[in-house]
C-alpha cells in the first residue's frame, strides 16, 4: 500500500475511536439502568438477546461484504440504521414498556453486533504488512472506552436511559465518518456465492485443527465469567457501595489500554501460549477477588475492574489474533467471524443465560439481597476460570519447529508451504501477507 504513513493511522485511530465511544456510553452501565428503573428481571435477557444477534448478523454481513459491498460502507450504514433505533430507547425504558424496550434493542444490536469487529477488519487491510501497528491503533479504542465512562460518570447518567441519546449522537457521526474511509473494496467480489457462506463455512477446516479447537474451547468456558461480569458486574458495584459506577469500571480500560500496548512486546518474549496462559490466570484471580469483596476492603473494588485490562488483552484479544495467524488471507474474515459467532454468540450467549439464572436464584429471588448472596456467580466464575486455565495450560503444546502457531490454512483447506513459527508478531509469514483487497476480521471483546 502507498499511504502506509502517519495520515493513515490517524484516519484508522479516528475509526477506532469513534466506535469505542458509541460502545462504551451505553454498554458498561445498561444493566444498572434496567435495575434503576425496574426492569432488573430483564438484565440477564439483554445479553442473551445481544448473543443471538452476534450470531445472526455478523456472518450474514460478513459474507456479503465479502462479495458484493466495500466494508468501510457497510461499516457506516450499519452505523447509521443503529442510530435510528437508538433514540426511541430512552422513552421506551421510562414508560415502563418492557416488551418495547426488548424490541428496540434487539433491532439496534443486529445493527451493532457486525460493527464490533469491522473497524479491525478495514485496519488489517490496510495495514497490510504492518500487524504490528494494530495494538496502538486499537488502544485508541480503549482510551474512547474510557472517555466514555468518564463522560457518563461524571455526568451523573451512570443509571439514565440518557446513555442511550448518547450512543445514538456518537453512531452518527462515525456512520459518516466511515464513508470517507480509504476504500475497502469486497475481497471475493465476482467469487460464486454459497448458502455455506452465510455461517462462514469456508473456515470450517479450522476444526480439523487441534489448537483452534482448544482455544475456541477455552473461548466458550471464559464466556461464563466474562457473561457474569458484563451482565451484573456493575450492578454488583453498586451494591457494593460504590459511587459513581460509571467512572469506575472505565478504570478497566485505563488499564486496558496500558496492556494492549505492551502487547505485542509479550508476544515477541513469551509466545501466544504464554500470553494466553497470562490472560487465564488473570481471569482466575479476578473472580477470586470478587469473592474476597464480601466483607473486604473497599478498595479491591479498583483492583477487579483494573484487571480488566490482563483479563481481556491477554486472552480475548490475543486469542483472535492467534487465529488470524491459522489462515490464509482469503479465509481470514471467515475465520474471524467464525471466531465471533462461537464466542460472543453461542459462549456469551449461554453465559448470559447461566448468569441470569444464577442471579434471579441468588439475588433477585431475596427480599433484601445481601453483598454475600452474589457469591453463588462468582464461586461459578472462578471454577469455570480454573478449568479453563489447567486445560488450556495442560493441552496447548509448541509446534515441532518450536514456535506456537502451526502452518496456515487455504481455502481448501490445505496447508500453505510457509513456516508455522509465529511466535514473533512483527511479521506475517511468508505467504501470509495481506494484499490491498484482503479482509483480516479480528473480533474483539471489548468487554
Amino acid at each position: 500500500m502507498q499511504h502506509r504513513n502517519t495520515p493513515l493511522y490517524a484516519r484508522l485511530g479516528t475509526m477506532m475511536l469513534l466506535e469505542f465511544l458509541v460502545f462504551g456510553s451505553w454498554y458498561p452501565t445498561v444493566g444498572l439502568v434496567l435495575s434503576k428503573h425496574g426492569f432488573g428481571d430483564l438484565i440477564g435477557l439483554v445479553f442473551v438477546f445481544s448473543s443471538v444477534a452476534a450470531v445472526l448478523s455478523p456472518m450474514f454481513v460478513g459474507a456479503l461484504a465479502d462479495r458484493f459491498f466495500s466494508a468501510h460502507k457497510v461499516f457506516g450504514t450499519l452505523h447509521l440504521a443503529g442510530a435510528a433505533v437508538l433514540v426511541f430507547i430512552p422513552s421506551a425504558v421510562t414508560s415502563g414498556n418492557d416488551g418495547l424496550f426488548l424490541v428496540l434493542l434487539f433491532v439496534f444490536t443486529l445493527f451493532f453486533q457486525p460493527t464490533q469487529a469491522m473497524p479491525n477488519n478495514i485496519a488489517f487491510v490496510h495495514l497490510q504488512d504492518k500487524p504490528e501497528v494494530f495494538p496502538y491503533i486499537r488502544a485508541l479504542g480503549t482510551g474512547a472506552w474510557i472517555v466514555a465512562g468518564l463522560v457518563v460518570g461524571q455526568l451523573g447518567l451512570s443509571a439514565s436511559p440518557v446513555i442511550f441519546y448518547l450512543a445514538a449522537g456518537w453512531s452518527v457521526l462515525l456512520g459518516v465518518y466511515a464513508f470517507t474511509l480509504p476504500a475497502t473494496p469486497p475481497q471475493q467480489r465476482g467469487a460464486m456465492f454459497r448458502i455455506g457462506d452465510f455461517v462462514g463455512s469456508g473456515a470450517f477446516a479450522l476444526f480439523r485443527r487441534p489448537k483452534f479447537v482448544l482455544v475456541m474451547g477455552c473461548m466458550l468456558l471464559i464466556s461464563v465469567p466474562i457473561s457474569i461480569y458484563n451482565a451484573y458486574g456493575s450492578t454488583y458495584l453498586s451494591a457494593a457501595g460504590v459511587d459513581d459506577v460509571a467512572s469506575v469500571m472505565s478504570l478497566g480500560q485505563a488499564f486496558e489500554l496500558l496492556f494492549i500496548l505492551v502487547l505485542p512486546v509479550l508476544l515477541r518474549t513469551v509466545g501466544y501460549r504464554g500470553v494466553l496462559t497470562t490472560g487465564l490466570v488473570a481471569w482466575t484471580v479476578r473472580c477470586a477477588l470478587f469473592l474476597a469483596m464480601d466483607g473486604g476492603p473497599h478498595w479491591l473494588a479498583y483492583v477487579v475492574v483494573g484487571m480488566h485490562g490482563a483479563c481481556n488483552d491477554f486472552f480475548m484479544i490475543t486469542a483472535c489474533m492467534f487465529v488470524d495467524r491459522l489462515v490464509t488471507p482469503a479465509l481470514k474474515a471467515q475465520a474471524q467471524a467464525l471466531v465471533f459467532f462461537l464466542s460472543i454468540g453461542v459462549g456469551q450467549g449461554l453465559g448470559a443465560l447461566l448468569a441470569d439464572a444464577l442471579y434471579s436464584h441468588a439475588v433477585a429471588g431475596r427480599t433484601t439481597p445481601t453483598l454475600g448472596d452474589w457469591n453463588t456467580l462468582w464461586l461459578l466464575a472462578a471454577a469455570v476460570s480454573l478449568v479453563t486455565l489447567v486445560l488450556f495450560a495442560v493441552l496447548f503444546r509448541k509446534e515441532r519447529s518450536g514456535g506456537d502457531v502451526p502452518p496456515p490454512l487455504g481455502p481448501s483447506g490445505t496447508l500453505d508451504a510457509s513456516p508455522g513459527d509465529t511466535s514473533e508478531v512483527t511479521s506475517v509469514p511468508a505467504g501470509d501477507t495481506l494484499p490491498p483487497t484482503a479482509e483480516a476480521t479480528t473480533a474483539t471483546a471489548a468487554t
